[in-house]
């Protein structure tokens, strides 16, 4: 199974979903943030400078380990792999680590845009179900209020 995060509150939902499918000795999990460098944001969110990716990767495999512990603690850590990785084309990348790891299944949060605002932005969660060589399960930011 491929979790997807951005380490929003829509994709801890979609790591607790995970979670929740994930079973011990059933699965191997490959926990990934798939970010483009230039646009990454620092801690809490902050905007880094116009230009300066630096450090994202290593913030984000902080994050990425605590995720693991909350999230999949209950699993064998050699069950679950987890990796920043820096990519343009996000959805392509997850994509691509589904098929290398043949996955069976990919997790993912969607904010939910619509109309204009994802036109201009894209959808990860869209291109990703399109493209896809497995299943997605995309879970919604409204689940967050459920």
């Amino acid at each position: 199974m491929v979790v997807c995060t951005d380490f929003s509150a829509c994709s801890d939902t979609a790591l607790q979903r995970a979670a929740d499918i994930a079973a011990p000795d059933e699965i191997r999990v490959f926990l990934i943030h798939v970010c483009d460098p230039k646009k990454a944001k620092g801690p809490g969110g902050r905007e880094l400078p116009e230009g300066d990716g630096q450090g994202w990767d290593e913030d984000s495999m902080r994050q990425l380990k605590e995720a693991r512990r909350r999230y999949f603690g209950h699993l064998n850590d050699t069950d679950v792999q987890y990796d920043a990785i820096p990519s343009a084309h996000p959805s392509m990348e997850i994509c691509k680590i589904a098929e290398d790891t043949k996955a069976s299944l990919i997790v993912l949060g969607s904010h939910g845009r619509t109309g204009m605002l994802r036109r201009l932005l894209g959808s990860v969660a869209e291109a990703t179900v399109r493209h896809a060589p497995c299943s997605v399960f995309v879970v919604r930011e409204a689940a967050i209020r459920t």
